[in-house]
């Protein structure tokens, strides 16, 4: 006679299939046919890159130049990045890469840069270019005048999601731009945070 496992009682009831050879943190992921596997969930990935000697930007007044960031300084830091996923910072382009991201999902960048002002109320700009090579669009992520000349700290949380295929599959940038010619920016780094709309099993 067939038992249903809605009738058994708690003594009689069994673990998921499985569960002997799953790890601590695995949990069960159906595959649609039927069957499935025992993974670990993933919706967060850290990825930091400091830079050690990319050269100081001194842009012309009112021209935008791009952002160096060779990854190689000592708080470098990939250790809590999704595993499996590539670095997210392309050293070699210098160029975000977010092709293995999917549609939804959601990076927080916190830039960190440290500028010379030459004179008293002149201001900073952090440009985000996206779509590099498909439909590029600039994203403006904080602007800020100083008061005084002197050497200052800029940091700046800007947030950019995959809302469509050119933002995905197309890298962006880092761009700094000033208004004057005396100005120069140093990067210290960014550290970059992947969020993901639908985990990612692993």
């Amino acid at each position: 006679m067939a038992i249903e496992h809605s009738t058994l009682s708690t003594g009689d009831l069994h673990e998921p299939k499985g569960i002997a050879s799953a790890t601590s943190n695995q949990v069960y992921v159906a595959n649609g046919s039927g069957s499935g596997a025992w993974s670990v969930p993933y919706i967060t990935g850290i990825e930091d890159y400091n830079d050690l000697s990319s050269p100081a930007i001194t842009p012309s007044a009112g021209v935008a130049e791009k952002v160096l960031n060779d990854g190689n300084g000592p708080f470098t830091n990939k250790t809590y990045k999704i595993p499996t996923y590539p670095d997210i910072w392309d050293t070699s382009t210098n160029q975000f890469n977010f092709s293995h991201l999917d549609l939804g999902d959601s990076v927080d960048i916190r830039f960190d840069f440290d500028v010379t002002i030459s004179s008293a109320n002149d201001d900073v700009g952090i440009v985000f270019k996206a779509g590099v090579g498909g439909s590029p669009y600039d994203l403006l992520v904080e602007r800020r005048e100083w008061r005084y000349a002197g050497t200052f700290q800029f940091t700046a949380w800007y947030s950019v999601y995959m809302g469509d295929t050119n933002t995905l599959n197309n890298p962006a940038e880092v761009w700094i731009l000033c208004d004057t010619d005396m100005d120069s920016v140093s990067l210290n780094g960014w550290y970059v945070r992947t969020n993901k709309r639908t985990p990612e099993y692993i």
